[in-house]
């Protein structure tokens, strides 16, 4: 079910390349009676000065590798890693340098980590089915700077680096009322890595899919632990 979910995820950058090229085409079969207007498509108007705006959306956590553990003494027999779907915002401020490209630097809150599954809990008189259920929630300011390249005046693809603040780490068991417990000592306190996307606007609104993946491990535990998501951007920006 888990890898499914995960395809399903993946797909969703060519879903939305698909549809944005069937609304292309249809601009232009639209336009075909004037010359300049089949030009200008292919041709976009240079694009100058500078753009800013806001953003929210869902983001879809990942991380590779294993979650560090508290030295608790407990026994599993058998240990389920899932994906942790939350929220973030941020803001962009998008600098035209050429016709085709511009330099973006966003800062934003993301909240990132995974879900736990902890079942066959081992104690001094058996095994138990007991399943115990833990999510870390780990908070950073993060600051993405990435190069866009028009592919078309409206279509853009994007890459680049990201360096992140770790703002806060607890691992809470249950739902979201449950309880919380501390890990920041587990945590190292910052993040660095890349991150690449596609994007289409339309007059204020932009849409984005990106996806991102750390590069340094973020844990001082001796499993190595990465982080990494995806994230659906919706947004409006202003000026330009």
């Amino acid at each position: 079910m888990e890898k499914n979910y995960l395809k399903f995820l993946c797909s969703v950058p060519l879903i939305i390349i698909m549809g944005v090229f069937n609304v292309s085409f249809a601009q232009e079969y639209q336009s075909q009676d004037s010359l300049s207007n089949y030009q200008s498509k292919y041709n976009p108007p240079a694009k100058r000065g500078m753009e800013w705006g806001f953003f929210a959306g869902p983001s879809w956590s990942f991380p590779a590798g294993s979650s560090p553990q508290l030295q608790t003494g407990a026994q599993f027999s058998s240990v389920r890693e899932r994906t942790r779907t939350t929220m973030f915002f941020g803001f962009k401020f998008n600098f035209h340098v050429q016709e085709r490209l511009s330099v973006e630097f966003d800062a934003m809150f993301n909240s990132m980590g995974q879900k736990t599954e902890f079942s066959g809990f081992m104690h001094e008189i058996g095994q138990s089915n007991e399943t115990v259920k833990y999510t870390d929630v780990l908070s950073y300011f993060v600051f993405p700077l990435t190069v866009n390249y028009y592919l078309t005046e409206n279509i853009y693809i994007k890459g680049g680096l990201y360096g992140a603040t770790l703002a806060g780490a607890q691992r809470r068991e249950g739902g979201v009322f449950g309880d919380y417990v501390d890990v920041g000592p587990l945590f190292k306190g910052g993040d660095f890595g890349f991150t690449a996307g596609i994007g289409a606007e339309a007059k204020m609104l932009f849409l984005e899919w990106r996806y991102s993946r750390g590069l340094i491990d973020v844990t001082f535990d001796d499993e190595k632990y990465y982080n990494q998501n995806v994230q659906l951007v919706v947004g409006l920006k202003f000026g330009g």
